[in-house]
């Protein structure tokens, strides 16, 4: 009986002080609009946007304009991206449009699943992709 209980509060000491390592991602704007940008990079996601050449087609990140609910279309954004410090930088090739709301879906600081989603078994086969969508 000891030694199960043992392992689990292990187990849970593990498990916290592990989530308390991994960084927040921060998608966001820049002050003026014209860039997106990703802070809160863990190391890994560092190496990979600066190893790949072209982090677009890899689909590192993906930019989608989305248009009106009526027509239910989606337009690929393009563009580049630039890395200084810790900070990665978006630049669209065309400015962005005042008004209109943008998914932003990257595969930087993913995982399989979360400290619950692991305690929980619910661990899928793939990377789970953070989102976010950003208004104009």
């Amino acid at each position: 009986m000891f030694s199960k209980l043992t392992l689990i509060v292990a187990c849970c000491l593990i498990f916290s002080c592990s989530s308390q390592k991994t960084n927040s991602l921060a998608i966001d704007f820049s002050s003026d609009t014209t860039a997106i940008l990703f802070s809160g990079l863990d190391e890994v996601s560092l190496f990979r946007a600066k190893e790949q050449t072209d982090s677009l087609s890899n689909g590192l990140i993906t930019v989608i304009e989305l248009t009106d609910e009526d027509t239910g279309q989606e337009k690929l954004i393009t563009g580049r991206t630039a890395i200084k410090g810790d900070l990665l930088t978006f630049v669209p090739d065309t400015p962005f449009v005042i008004g209109r709301k943008y998914l932003v879906k990257t595969l930087l600081n993913s995982s399989f699943g979360k400290t619950v989603d692991i305690l929980k078994s619910d661990v899928g086969r793939t990377v789970k992709r953070q989102e976010k969508i950003l208004e104009r």
